[in-house]
């Protein structure tokens, strides 16, 4: 935290200003500069009250008094955590701080009427997600007790995810609804038990684009995203995520079918 507060707009512009068109100078130091300006610009702008435009136009003259634009530097920022996704992909990295779009949890909210427990969160996640009760990594919620309507946005790392989903699964009996987020890993074990056990999916168009926890939208995987439903309101969830990707419900469970609802 200490980093943060001594956060000063005139070092940072000088900082990155004089080498900031040699992309052999965009090394990881300068990348969590520029992410911090945004963020600090950001969080300046939640404490005056600014608009969304007004927090754009904030940040766009902090790009233009380092000598770029706001649209070159949001995009080496993406490009370069496109590049560590990949290596986060390819290395099976622990880092698993994705923060889920605001217009995705509230279509959750809607269908559970409410988010009791997000069992794989953080005090930051919580800012999006506003369940009454979240378990962290330190929590451990997998040794926990689920309960209530649950949202899950589980870790991405293959052994966690795997965890998580067979203890959404295990826990069933404990929980009223649960709606969960993952890729569209179809080819895995853990996915395949996912629809297998739940009442209805929803295939997302397009990929996710993921939060940082200023609320930018910076982040997104290589592949697309799949959404399931566990739990009776299976009208009310096509008709809130059938707005962004189709919707399967499964329709005899006993014989493992899946129908298209059109």
């Amino acid at each position: 935290m200490g980093s943060v507060t001594k956060w000063n707009y005139d070092e940072s512009v000088n900082k990155i200003k004089s080498i900031i068109y040699s992309w052999k100078s965009l090394t990881e130091d300068m990348m969590r500069e520029l992410k911090l300006a945004r963020k600090m610009l950001n969080n300046q702008g939640a404490r005056a009250d600014l608009t969304s435009d007004q927090k754009i136009r904030s940040w766009s003259k902090y790009c233009e008094d380092i000598g770029s634009s706001r649209g070159i530097i949001n995009r080496w920022i993406k490009n370069w955590d496109n590049l560590n996704l990949k290596n986060h992909i390819s290395n099976n990295s622990e880092e698993n701080e994705w923060y889920t779009p605001p217009e995705i949890i509230e279509k959750a909210r809607i269908v559970m009427e409410s988010i009791d427990l997000d069992p794989a969160s953080s005090s930051v996640a919580n800012r999006f997600i506003k369940a009454k009760q979240y378990f962290t990594k330190d929590d451990d919620g997998l040794l926990k007790e689920w309960h209530g309507n649950i949202w899950l946005n589980p870790p991405y790392s293959r052994k966690l995810i795997t965890e998580f989903s067979n203890c959404l699964l295990a826990q069933k009996q404990n929980f009223s609804q649960a709606i969960v987020l993952v890729n569209n890993a179809t080819e895995t074990n853990w996915l395949q038990s996912l629809i297998n056990e739940s009442q209805c999916i929803c295939l997302l168009k397009g990929r996710i684009k993921y939060l940082d926890e200023s609320e930018f939208q910076v982040n997104a995987p290589l592949q697309g995203q799949t959404i399931l439903y566990f739990g009776s309101n299976i009208n009310e969830f096509i008709n809130e995520f059938s707005e962004i990707g189709i919707c399967l419900i499964q329709k005899k469970k006993e014989e493992n079918i899946i129908q298209k609802i059109g």
